[in-house]
């Protein structure tokens, strides 16, 4: 079994789709965590992931924004945080900027999970600074009320993305979706359904 780790319910709940999305297994169980931001997931994820491994889990994602930081930095943090115990099974997953850039990437998508909202193509989503309040500029209608809520709409978002589309824009994705897809991980959705 699956589980994953978000800085966010929200953050969490998008991960769910989207591991189930990638390895194409919409029935997969994939538990979930999301915390209340960056610092308590790299407070409590240890803790959390021993609770998943003794509920069966044997795959892990921890996914951490990178929000203006390198990449590389902040899985340097998060893996000081998990120590070498799950070192073989946990993947850290860093967007580039916030989660919100993989869903910009996919505009069908977007349109998909909110009818009224249709944004520009971007070819590049990992350059906008925050991709967060684009999405909620780019949503705002005539009355200046947002369509687009992160809470409500990421996880249906990440339901429908295209991972192939996804990946292709967004160099951060594609090592997610790489990492899902290996060998490793394909067996072990097939050995549950």
């Amino acid at each position: 079994m699956v589980a994953v780790l978000g800085e966010d319910r929200s953050d969490a709940e998008s991960l769910v789709e989207l591991v189930r999305n990638i390895s194409g297994r919409q029935n997969q169980t994939v538990f979930r965590k999301g915390f209340s931001g960056c610092a308590e997931l790299r407070r409590k994820a240890l803790s959390h992931l021993r609770l998943f491994q003794q509920k069966g889990c044997t795959r892990f994602i921890v996914c951490h924004d990178a929000d203006r930081s390198s990449p590389e930095h902040i899985r340097r943090l998060v893996r000081a945080a998990l120590g070498r115990e799950f070192m073989d099974t946990c993947f850290i997953a860093v967007p580039v900027q916030e989660l919100e850039a993989w869903l910009i990437a996919d505009r069908c998508a977007i349109k998909r999970a909110i009818p009224s909202m249709d944004i520009d193509e971007v070819r590049q989503p990992e350059m906008i600074d925050s991709p967060k309040e684009w999405l909620l500029e780019a949503s705002r209608g005539r009355n200046s009320k947002p369509l687009y809520s992160p809470t409500t709409f990421n996880p249906k978002v990440a339901a429908f993305l295209d991972p192939n589309m996804v990946a292709s824009k967004c160099p951060s994705f594609s090592v997610l979706k790489d990492f899902v897809q290996t060998e490793c991980w394909s067996s072990l959705f097939s050995s549950v359904n």
